[in-house]
């Protein structure tokens, strides 16, 4: 398949990887079970198919970034490389994230900062919806490569005048961050787990990349969520819907 601007095949990209398969035990599973925030997902979740992200542009993006921020002085904490998440309910845009990145405007959160000059991902790899996780649920979860850079903690902000982007900064988190725990519930917790991750372009200017160059497509895996315990059948109506709060509406695409 060719790429709409005509270039390689962006199937090129995703390099399937096979679940028995050092790789996928040792740079994929353990990356998704080492970021649970709640003890029970290690018996709910379960992980089936996946590919690595491998684009050339990108990864060198990427680590360009790292080059300009260790030169720019900064410490080796701001550039300690992490891991975040994204929840996908179907394969329709993996071709479009494996060539172009993340592009702002990613999810409909809203309160670390504009979600038009930024991207928002999760922390942790089963906290990546405003509403619980039920028996049968089924997906993708895109594992993200990060630099944070320079994080600033900010007030979380609901209403519709957005935080700009920190000058000085690479990322906002929730000042409310400290208080998360396995007991808090996934709504508040979802919510509280986000990184904005931003990059302004130009010193004193407000303009911002639309494709963060400190995150990077790392790899996507096809999961369910099989807790035998609870109704095969989702709430009727969601804690998004009775709360009147936002809802990610993010997917990927052909991932097969």
């Amino acid at each position: 398949m060719e790429s709409r601007n005509g270039g390689a095949s962006s199937e090129g990209f995703l390099i399937p990887v096979s679940e028995s398969s050092d790789v996928f035990q040792s740079n994929i599973l353990a990356l998704l079970q080492s970021a649970y925030l709640y003890e029970e997902s290690k018996q709910f979740f379960r992980y089936k198919s996946a590919v690595l992200v491998k684009n050339p542009d990108l990864e060198d993006k990427y680590e360009a970034f790292r080059a300009r921020k260790t030169n720019a002085g900064y410490s080796e904490d701001d550039l300690k490389e992490t891991y975040g998440f994204l929840l996908f309910d179907n394969d329709s845009k993996a071709n479009t994230l494996g060539q172009t990145g993340i592009i702002c405007g990613n999810s409909t959160c809203t309160t670390l900062g504009d979600p038009a000059k930024g991207v928002y991902i999760s922390m942790y790899s089963d906290c990546l919806d405003l509403n619980r996780w039920y028996h049968g649920k089924s997906g993708y979860i895109a594992i993200i490569r990060l630099t944070k850079g320079k994080v600033k903690k900010v007030t979380e902000n609901y209403t519709q005048n957005f935080t700009e982007p920190t000058v000085g900064f690479d990322c906002h988190v929730s000042d409310q961050l400290p208080s998360v725990s396995a007991k808090t519930s996934s709504f508040l917790a979802f919510e509280r787990t986000q990184f904005y991750i931003y990059e302004l372009l130009h010193d004193g200017n407000s303009e911002t990349s639309k494709s963060p160059s400190a995150a990077c497509p790392f790899a996507f895996v096809s999961f369910s969520y099989m807790d035998t315990k609870a109704s095969l059948v989702p709430l009727e109506k969601s804690e998004v819907q009775k709360q009147g709060k936002y809802n990610v509406n993010s997917s990927i695409n052909n991932f097969f």
